[in-house]
């Protein structure tokens, strides 16, 4: 009887258990619901920027058009209207001429001298038609999609990742672009195995596993972070203690330190703390991660280590001080370059 009474207990407790997952499938239910008619808002927004982009565009092209039109149909219209008077001309001196044949010897004689020196002067060569004439049919068809296309890229903003939102701990709100974090206090999330939840933290989209790779970090006056790489987790929530041992490589600074160390604490080295932006350098085939002060130009820390698989960009973003204004950490654009050349 004791035992079917612990077992009952047993059952009851896995009834709630299955509850409670239950409950969580739920909620990320009606979060995905959500999410998805904020996306769909979203999505909608980014095309109809890029749409307007391409209309303005084309009207900026079709106004060109309809001017280059207007300004030499213009001016083929003046040189018609003088070929005309100075057709005219002529033909009115022929008739003129041909009445003073007419004339006897005397009176021809009396005006031939004038009429000659005036027909000499309306007799020369109509002017021949320039070049350039015609619409510059190139300018508006050649290589024109592929010119627009140029022109909005400098329009657009390019990072070499995006910011995960589904792994921002429940203190961070992430930009709309997907490129900044600031920490402006705790807010309830919907849970899932990818947040963090006990610390402000958030890992990049993008994982790494070979290859070189970069990218640079823009503090902005933050005083209290974290800028490295992390393992992806395995169990249900992440550690509390991020260090190298828990598959966390990364270099950090604190409030009221003038120096930032690396997660290593056993082997780190203090370097100068006021850092504004960080250059990251992740080589996962030689196993090294450095990192480097970009406005100096100088080296901070380098990790030697086999990362043991993929490994994601990894931030942790301090609160404010008390009264303070939340401060915005911002994944730093990539130039775009294009190169044109013989296949």
């Amino acid at each position: 009887q004791a035992k079917l009474t612990n077992m009952e207990s047993s059952l009851r407790d896995k009834a709630k258990d299955f509850g409670a997952v239950r409950r969580s499938y739920e909620s990320i239910s009606r979060h995905n619901e959500a999410e998805s008619a904020r996306l769909e808002r979203q999505v909608r927004w980014e095309f109809e920027k890029l749409h307007k982009f391409l209309r303005d565009e084309e009207q900026a092209l079709l106004e060109q058009l309809r001017e280059e039109t207007r300004r030499k149909q213009d001016l083929i219209q003046g040189k018609m209207e003088q070929l005309a008077e100075d057709s005219q001309a002529l033909l009115n001196e022929a008739r003129q001429i041909q009445a003073d044949l007419k004339e006897d010897d005397c009176t021809f004689l009396k005006t031939h001298k004038n009429r000659k020196r005036r027909i000499a002067c309306t007799a020369e060569e109509p002017e021949a038609v320039p070049s350039g004439m015609l619409l510059d049919v190139a300018k508006y068809l050649g290589s024109l999609q592929y010119k627009v296309w140029k022109k909005m890229l400098a329009t657009i903003t390019v990072v070499p990742f995006s910011l995960d939102p589904n792994s921002a701990a429940g203190w961070l709100s992430v930009s709309e672009d997907l490129s900044s974090v600031s920490n402006r206090g705790y807010t309830l999330s919907v849970e899932n195995p990818e947040r963090f939840t006990s610390i402000p933290c958030i890992l990049g989209s993008r994982g790494f596993s070979e290859g070189f790779h970069t990218w640079e970090v823009d503090l902005g006056g933050l005083t209290n972070w974290r800028v490295g790489v992390s393992r992806p987790h395995q169990s249900s929530h992440w550690s509390f203690h991020h260090d190298s041992r828990s598959g966390f490589w990364y270099i950090y600074h604190i409030p009221g330190k003038d120096e930032c160390r690396a997660s290593n604490a056993g082997r780190s080295e203090a370097a100068a703390g006021n850092i504004r932006r960080i250059r990251v350098e992740l080589d996962c085939t030689e196993g090294e991660l450095s990192f480097y002060n970009s406005d100096l130009r100088s080296h901070i820390y380098t990790f030697h280590e086999k990362f043991g698989g993929i490994v994601f960009p990894y931030f942790y973003v301090g609160g404010p001080q008390e009264g303070a204004k939340a401060k915005t950490l911002r994944i730093c654009p990539l130039q775009v370059h294009v190169r044109e050349e013989i296949p």
